[in-house]
């Protein structure tokens, strides 16, 4: 092969390579969607929605999530669902809000960070207020965007005044 017919055959080659490459996501994009699905969890979750909290969540056993107090980690769609429809059940009317959220585009994933207060009755209807905060992973999946991963973590009280 001459020297000129190969490197047009070169050149060919790697702009034909070069257009198989898919598209760099665009981060914007991958925020807006990763704050929509936050403002529908908030949403549901104040709703009482188990359902609607749980569209937002991979369906996989491969889903994480790292709760509040009782389990140490809840592994598995079908665990998280479980662990979620029993605390709608004990806490009718708990109240879920966010603040100081930070949305990091890395490659296909959205991780997410920032405060959350809890309102709402404990199991015996007393009621309590909590702050805390938390990490989560978000990612395109068939089409949609979900979390894959969850970690809220409640604030220790201040510790107690010196005794005098």
């Amino acid at each position: 092969m001459k020297p000129i017919t190969l490197m047009i055959v070169l050149a060919a080659a790697i702009l034909m390579a070069a257009g198989c490459t898919p598209p760099a996501p665009n981060t914007e994009q991958m925020i807006a969607a990763a704050k929509e699905v936050d403002q529908r969890f908030i949403d549901a979750y104040n709703a009482g929605d188990v359902d609607g909290v749980m569209a937002l969540y991979l369906n996989s056993p491969d889903l994480v999530s790292f709760p509040v107090g009782g389990e140490v980690m809840i592994k598995g769609y079908d665990a998280m669902k479980a662990s979620l429809t029993r605390e709608f059940a004990q806490m009718k009317g708990a109240k879920l809000a966010i603040s100081d959220v930070h949305y990091e585009a890395a490659g296909n994933l959205v991780v997410t960070w920032g405060l959350w207060h809890w309102s709402g009755p404990m199991p015996d209807g007393t009621p309590m207020e909590m702050d805390g905060r938390f990490t989560d992973v978000k990612k395109e999946h068939d089409g949609k965007w979900v979390y894959i991963m969850d970690h809220p973590s409640a604030s220790l009280p201040p510790p107690p005044a010196p005794a005098q």
